[in-house]
């Protein structure tokens, strides 16, 4: 479970998420010929559209929703104000967690709510009504936690959609096709005993993806089969709040107390 609150939780640090695609076309300062004409005017092919669909996410400021095989979750970004915030939900054989981790830089939070896991774990804080500031040196694995800057695609979405394959346009602003699962370890919606227990069918997994009015990702949609003890379901990861991405406040006063030990030995086993 820490490692999927690692993936998920690496949302929160972005220093700028995805690389966009782009095409530039060349000039031709003499008649143009018939031949030149109906280059230009050809659609662009469905896979560049897609690509071309990511070019947004370069300016940083976002909401995500999400939805994997255990766990849901959301996350608002702020890159320019290096802010984030995420909240995720996970469940497993009679519990369920919660974890919330908001980033104003230098300074980070997190909230935990785990349930009958709060006395296993001796972490009395962990009611998920109080939040807890962080000195992140005493985090042994920043992957825990995700605090680090040093990534540049949160969301794998840049390589998902780099591995898509036969991809068709399905409607009015959707395409389909099929992707390599593997190429998103890394997501939050993924989990990695799923793409080990589907093996070579990770590369093929079939995926819908719907733009906005503005050409923008707005929806991906990714159908997983059913592998091992592993059982069918959908990925689902919704992104909204282009450019307009609220990241809650800096919890002061009575909100917020020192995290203690035991939360750091939460992270750290």
């Amino acid at each position: 479970m820490k490692h999927a609150f690692g993936r998920a939780a690496t949302l929160i640090v972005a220093a700028s998420v995805i690389f966009g695609a782009g095409a530039c076309a060349d000039k031709n300062d003499g008649a143009a010929t018939p031949g030149a004409a109906a280059a230009s005017s050809k659609a662009p092919e469905p896979k560049d559209v897609l690509a071309g669909a990511l070019a947004e996410y370069e300016k940083g400021v976002y909401s995500v929703d999400f939805a994997g095989l255990d766990s849901t979750g959301q996350a608002a970004i702020d890159t320019p104000k290096k802010q984030a915030y995420l909240k995720i939900g996970g469940s497993g054989q009679g519990f369920s967690i919660t974890m919330e981790v908001l980033l104003i830089e230098p300074d980070a939070y997190v909230k935990l709510d785990l349930g009958a896991m709060a006395e296993i774990y001796g972490v009395a804080q962990g009611n998920g009504k109080t939040w807890m500031h962080l000195d992140r040196s005493k985090v042994k694995d920043a992957e825990s936690l995700g605090l680090s800057a040093d990534e540049t695609d949160m969301l794998d979405l840049k390589a998902l959609l780099q591995s898509a394959q036969s991809v068709q346009a399905a409607g009015d602003r959707k395409y389909k096709g099929t992707l390599d699962l593997a190429k998103g370890a890394g997501s939050p919606m993924t989990d990695e005993d799923v793409i080990k227990a589907l093996a070579n069918k990770a590369a093929s997994v079939p995926f819908t993806a719907t733009l906005d009015a503005q050409g923008r990702l707005a929806e991906l949609l990714i159908d997983v089969p059913a592998a091992g003890d592993k059982k069918a379901h959908q990925l689902k990861l919704t992104v909204t709040q282009y450019g307009s991405a609220t990241v809650p406040a800096k919890p002061t006063g009575n909100a917020v107390i020192e995290a203690p030990a035991t939360v750091y030995g939460f992270f750290n086993n």
